[in-house]
Order: structure tokens, then C-alpha cells, then sequence
């Protein structure tokens, strides 16, 4: 991973846009950044510009809150320049562009956290582009937790070096605490331990004799006895099933091979019989009509002059009582009266009122004689009237229905002819069989419809044995897997805790060696340490060899027995069985001192560690220093720029006051740097970055 630019605005004392463009190079890995008017040690803005920076890549997380809040943005309130917040539409912002290399190409990554004012009130944004291209959603994610791997937040102030508090890091109250992280996760042990742990809190104690194991078998006697039933039951249904395929192939062959051999088909029989029917229905109607006919209008058509003449004869018996009933009418008095006034009022002489209205009686009568029916007259025209209809009958519906009954007879015969004509000598065995067949795939569904209800409860049964059987077996494997999870566990953690101790010890000797040639290479003393060793906890003893005699072996034995563990046990056997023995006076054994030494001594000690936790791990990672030379006498600074910054590979970021990296110091490292750059402060405590400007340049 390498920085290619960062980018304040509006961030303390660096106001508007400040931005750092970094110069990527394999071997010029070293940037020089300079304070001015003694800015590098006090007001430059340097710690504003490391807060930025792990702002940037953390957000709220680096200063231990899960989400922004009111304490979170009071520390961004005092990280944004002061001035700015007083405009209503204030923003800040700080953005890292950076590379990552995956071995196929490299990826450009840009991340912006911005902060506004909304309503006097701030909030965060960030966002982050690949390639120039935003990512978001689940990309976003993966990305922060991949950062978060390489750089972890509590990591931060190990990558970020200050001279002046790296001591309190490696040997204040939280220093073994400090170096035991660095060494787990600059090695990626950190995953073991945690591994571990996991395995532990799995580790359970069960009792297996809780579990009713009769309870057990006997839920799953009951299910296999319950599966045998329902299993015979199927067999059953199958069978018939089976039966059913084959009756119904049998029967379509036994079809296929009527019709082969001449016999009618299945559909060309069924429809030949269905015209067969249509016009046995046809004549069957015709037929009734005749029988209709035959009853109600036959006879008439038959009598149908004599029905004629007893028509005249009603006409005539209707208009005689028409007469009679009118001649009464004249003979009553209210006519008579009626009549007498019309004549006076006419001038007509007197008449016989009664004479006249016989006259007209008998001139009335008919000549012609006729039967007296004894029948009123309505009567006499209900009697006509359904003679009228009898002898309206259509005579040419009977010749019409003889001859659709005659072409239906024809149709039949010529359809009965074609069937006849069509079949088989095997007609009524093919018919026989074929019944056989049908019967029997009749019972055969039948009888499954039988078994099915039968089935389904059978089911239902075994379907409440098996949940009586799950219980149990739940139960009973619980108590075998949590024992088996316990004894997995315990293996487990064993395994890794074993494994941890390995690889533990192997990083251990790696950053022991390396620690010892670093050291001896910085500091000017001959015999000043003989070297370190990282004990069991993963703590950094130093440690001198001392002369001890006889008589102080055993005080020694005691004193240094677990520290003993650390070193070759053979050879240390084997010296002290020399000493034992009187074979030498005295032999040379290590021993734990305290962390000597003046200020620049300790400084020397643990920017040695620093340098051996660096080049062990082969961590590719941005790499910080600030005030290098604090605490570091002059005796001591050069051989920290021979050793520490011209040989660590990675990009190194040196923020150097004017008393630090400078003259021979720098034209040291002259051919690792890469760019340079100068924070001029002004009267007005604004930050200028000056680019391609160093001290005295």
C-alpha cells in the first residue's frame, strides 16, 4: 500500500485547500516534510495533520464510539479550522488517495470524509472511489474491512512514530499490552489467538446419562414398526397401480388390433352408434306425431263431408235461435213503448203494434228446414269452432313426415350396413375381452380407494410417532454432540494454542536475532545488551550474559527458571553439568536486566524493537515519523539514519524540525527521497505547504 496524496480543507490551521502529492517510487521510498520557525516541534499543525489523516481512514471508530455523536463531532469541532465554522455553510474535509497492488494491476482508491454545517450543527459524509469510480453498498464494506485489516485502528499510533512518546508506547503502563498487539498483528497470530478463545467459550460439560437412551429406542421401534406398515401399504398401492398401466396398454393394444385386422375403431364406432341413435330418435318423433294425428285429427279427415254438412246444419239451428231470441226482444213491452213513441213522433197513424211484430217474426223464419239442436247458442259455436280447426289439419304433413321416416330408415340401414360391413369374425370376443379389461381395472381403482383413506392414517400415525421420536433423539444426540462439541473444542484449542506457541516462538527468535543486529548496529557501546527474548505472555525482556560460579548456581537455577526456557536448553545443560562438576570455575548464563540506560539509550532500545517488528514482518504499510531525533544524541543519529530510515522498504514519512533531518543527515538518506516539503506557518497561525522546499534549500 502507498500514499499518493493527502488533502486538507479547511482542517485547524490548514485553511482552504492543502494537498500533499506524493511522488510513488520502488526506491526513493522516503518523504521529507519541514516544519519552519521551530513549527516542527510546536504549532505547525503536525498533530492536526495525524489526526486528519487517521480521521479520515476510521471516521468515529479510531476515537472509540461505534457511530457519530455528540462527543465524536466535538472532537471534529476542534480538529476543522475555527474560522470557518462560523460561516452557516462551513465544510471540511480531508481526502487520502491511495494504491494498493495486487499482483495484477494497480488499484487506485480515493477516500473523502467531509463534514458540513446543517442548521449550526454538524455532519459527516464519506464516500469512496476506485478507479475514479464510486463504490457503494456491499463493495464499500468489503473495502473498509479489508483497510481495516491492513491498518487496524489500534495499530494507528505504531505506523504513526513519535520520537517523543514512542517510548511511553513500548514501555509505559500499556506497554507489554502495546507490543504483544504489535506482535500478533504484524505477524498474523492476532486470528490464532482469537481462534482460540472461540474454542474455549465452546467448551461445555454435558451429561450424557441425562438423556433417556430407552426413551430412544423405543420411539424408534415404534416408527420403524409403524414405516414397515405403511411401506406394505404402498407396495399395495404400487402393485395395482402397476396393474392398472398394464391393463390399460393391454386394452390399447388389444384396440389397435381390432381395428387392424378390419374392425371398426373405438371413435368410428362410437360415432357410427351415435348416428344410429340420432335417427332411431328421429323416428321415434315421427312416429309419436302419427299416433298424435291418428288420435285427434285422423277421424276427422275421414268424416270430413259429413263434418261439413253438420257445419250447415249448425249455422242454420244458431241463426234460428238468433231469430227467436230476437223476436223476444220485439215482443217485450220496453220495445213496444219504445216504438210506439217513435211513431209519434214521426206522425205515424195509429198501428197494431202486435201485428207488426209479428210480421216481421214470420217474415224472419227461414224456408229451409233444419235440426233443432238442443244446444245454446254459444254452445253451437264452441262446437264450430273446433270443427273448423279438425278440418284446417295440413294433409301434406302426413306425406312430409312419410318421407323423412322413409329416409331415416334408409340412413339406418346404410349406417348398420356399414358396421356390418366393418367388423370382424372376432367382433364379440374383441367386445368380451375388452369388458374382461374394463371390469377389472374398475375394481382395481376401486379397491384403491379403499386402501388410500388407510393409508392417510397410517400416516397421520406415524407422523406423531416420528415427532415423538425426534424429541428423543434430540435430546439424546444433544448430550452427544455437546460432549463431542467439548472434546472438539478442547482438541481444537489445544491444537491452536500449541500451534500459537510454535509460531509464536519462531517470530519470537526471528524478531530476537534481528533485534540484536539493529541494536548493535545503532548504538556505540560495546556489551551494553546481549539481546532479548519474548517470554510465554509475549513480553520483551532484555538480557545480559553474567558470570556465575559454583556456589551461585543454585540461587541462579531458582532466580532464572523460567526464563531459562527461552534459550538453547542443551547447551545450558550442558555448561552448568561442566560447572557442577568442576570441569570449569565459572560459565556464562543470560540474565533479565531492567531497561537501562539514558533517555537516547532507551530511545535506541526501542527504536530498535521498532525496526525488527518492521523488517520481520515485511508488512508493506506507510510508515510515519515524527521529531525522529527526539531524546536521540548526536552520537546515536547517525547510525539511526544509516540502520533504521536508508533500510526499511516501506514509504516513509518524516516530519523533521530544522535541528533534525538535515546536512549530512539528509544528503544520508539523499538517494531514498523521493519529495520534500516545507509548513511555513503564517502571523495569522495559517498553515502554507510548500512543496519541493526544504531547510536551507
Amino acid at each position: 500500500m502507498k500514499i499518493k496524496r493527502i488533502t486538507l480543507y479547511n482542517i485547524g490551521p490548514y485553511l482552504d485547500v492543502n494537498s500533499f502529492d506524493f511522488t510513488v517510487s520502488k526506491n526513493r521510498n522516503i518523504v521529507l516534510i519541514g516544519g519552519e520557525n521551530g513549527g516542527g516541534k510546536n504549532g505547525a499543525g503536525k498533530t492536526t495533520f495525524f489526526k486528519a489523516i487517521k480521521t479520515c481512514l476510521y471516521g468515529c471508530k479510531v476515537w472509540g464510539f461505534d457511530a457519530p455523536g455528540k462527543e465524536y463531532y466535538s472532537i471534529i469541532n476542534g480538529l476543522v479550522n475555527s474560522n470557518s465554522l462560523y460561516d452557516s455553510s462551513a465544510r471540511a474535509y480531508v481526502e487520502i488517495e491511495l494504491l494498493f497492488d495486487d499482483g495484477k494491476q494497480i488499484n487506485n482508491y480515493v477516500l473523502h470524509r467531509e463534514w458540513r454545517k446543517v442548521k449550526m450543527n454538524l455532519s459527516e459524509y464519506f464516500n469512496i472511489r476506485k478507479n475514479d469510480k464510486l463504490i457503494i453498498g456491499g463493495d464499500e464494506d468489503d473495502f473498509i474491512n479489508y483497510l481495516l485489516s491492513i491498518i487496524p485502528p489500534d495499530m494507528f499510533n505504531f505506523y504513526f512514530f513519535d520520537g517523543e512518546s514512542i517510548a511511553e508506547f513500548f514501555l509505559g503502563a500499556d506497554g507489554n499490552k502495546n507490543f504483544r498487539n504489535a506482535f500478533l498483528k504484524l505477524y498474523g497470530l492476532d486470528t490464532l489467538s482469537i481462534m482460540i478463545e472461540n474454542f474455549n467459550r465452546n467448551v461445555k460439560r454435558v451429561d450424557a446419562k441425562k438423556t433417556s437412551y430407552d426413551s430412544y429406542v423405543a420411539a424408534k421401534e415404534l416408527v420403524e414398526r409403524q414405516s414397515n406398515l405403511i411401506d406394505a401399504i404402498k407396495s399395495e398401492l404400487k402393485a395395482d397401480d402397476e396393474r392398472i398401466d398394464y391393463l390399460q396398454i393391454k386394452l390399447r393394444s388389444l384396440q389397435s388390433e381390432y381395428t387392424k385386422e378390419g374392425g371398426v375403431g373405438l371413435a368410428e364406432w362410437k360415432e357410427i352408434n351415435s348416428s344410429m341413435l340420432k335417427e332411431e330418435n328421429v323416428r321415434d318423433n315421427i312416429n309419436r306425431w302419427f299416433k298424435e294425428v291418428a288420435n285427434h285429427y285422423l277421424p276427422f279427415v275421414i268424416l270430413e263431408n259429413n263434418l261439413r254438412k253438420l257445419l250447415e246444419e249448425l249455422t242454420l239451428a244458431q241463426d234460428a235461435q238468433k231469430n227467436d231470441l230476437l223476436f223476444q226482444t220485439l215482443s217485450g213491452e220496453e220495445f213496444k213503448s219504445s216504438l210506439k213513441h217513435f211513431f209519434v213522433q214521426q206522425n205515424v197513424d195509429k198501428i197494431n203494434l202486435d201485428e207488426l211484430i209479428l210480421y216481421i217474426k214470420e217474415s224472419m223464419k227461414t224456408q229451409k228446414q233444419f235440426i233443432d239442436f238442443d244446444f245454446s247458442v254459444n254452445q253451437i259455436s264452441r262446437i264450430m269452432a273446433q270443427i273448423y280447426e279438425k278440418l284446417s289439419f295440413d294433409k301434406d304433413q302426413i306425406r312430409k313426415a312419410t318421407s323423412q321416416l322413409n329416409s331415416s330408415l334408409r340412413k339406418s340401414k346404410k349406417l348398420r350396413d356399414q358396421l356390418t360391413a366393418s367388423s370382424i369374425d372376432g367382433y364379440e370376443a374383441f367386445v368380451g375381452e375388452k369388458e374382461h379389461i374394463e371390469k377389472e381395472i374398475s375394481a382395481l381403482v376401486l379397491q384403491m380407494e379403499k386402501k388410500k383413506p388407510e393409508l392417510e392414517k397410517q400416516l397421520a400415525v406415524l407422523d406423531s410417532l416420528q415427532k415423538d421420536f425426534s424429541k428423543a433423539k434430540e435430546s439424546y444426540e444433544a448430550a452427544l454432540k455437546n460432549r463431542s462439541i467439548t472434546d472438539i473444542s478442547e482438541r481444537a484449542a489445544a491444537a491452536y494454542a500449541l500451534l500459537e506457541e510454535k509460531l509464536v516462538r519462531r517470530q519470537a527468535m526471528l524478531l530476537q536475532k534481528e533485534f540484536i543486529n539493529c541494536f548493535n548496529a545503532i548504538i556505540n557501546k560495546n556489551n551494553f545488551i546481549d539481546g532479548i527474548v519474548i517470554d510465554k505472555n509475549i513480553n520483551v525482556i532484555p538480557y545480559k550474559y553474567i558470570s556465575v560460579n559454583k556456589a551461585q548456581l543454585d540461587n541462579y537455577k531458582k532466580i532464572n527458571r523460567d526464563f531459562l526456557t527461552f534459550f538453547d536448553g542443551v547447551k545450558i545443560i550442558m555448561d552448568m553439568n561442566k560447572l557442577e562438576f568442576g570441569e570449569v570455575d565459572s560459565i556464562l548464563l543470560p540474565s533479565p536486566i531492567q531497561v537501562p540506560f539514558s533517555q537516547g539509550e532507551r530511545q535506541v532500545y526501542i527504536m530498535s524493537i521498532y525496526l525488527a517488528l518492521l523488517k520481520t514482518s515485511h508488512k508493506d504499510i506507510p510508515f510515519f515519523i515524527d521529531t525522529p531525533f527526539a531524546r536521540i544524541d548526536s552520537n546515536h543519529r547517525a547510525s539511526i539514519v544509516s540502520e533504521f530510515f536508508t533500510k526499511l522498504k516501506n514509504q516513509m514519512f518524516i516530519l523533521s524540525t530544522d535541528e533534525e533531518i538535515v546536512g549530512e543527515y539528509k544528503n544520508m538518506m539523499r538517494s531514498k527521497i523521493s519529495d520534500t516539503f516545507i509548513l511555513q506557518i503564517s502571523n495569522y497561525g495559517r498553515t502554507k505547504i510548500i512543496a519541493n522546499d526544504y531547510f536551507g534549500e
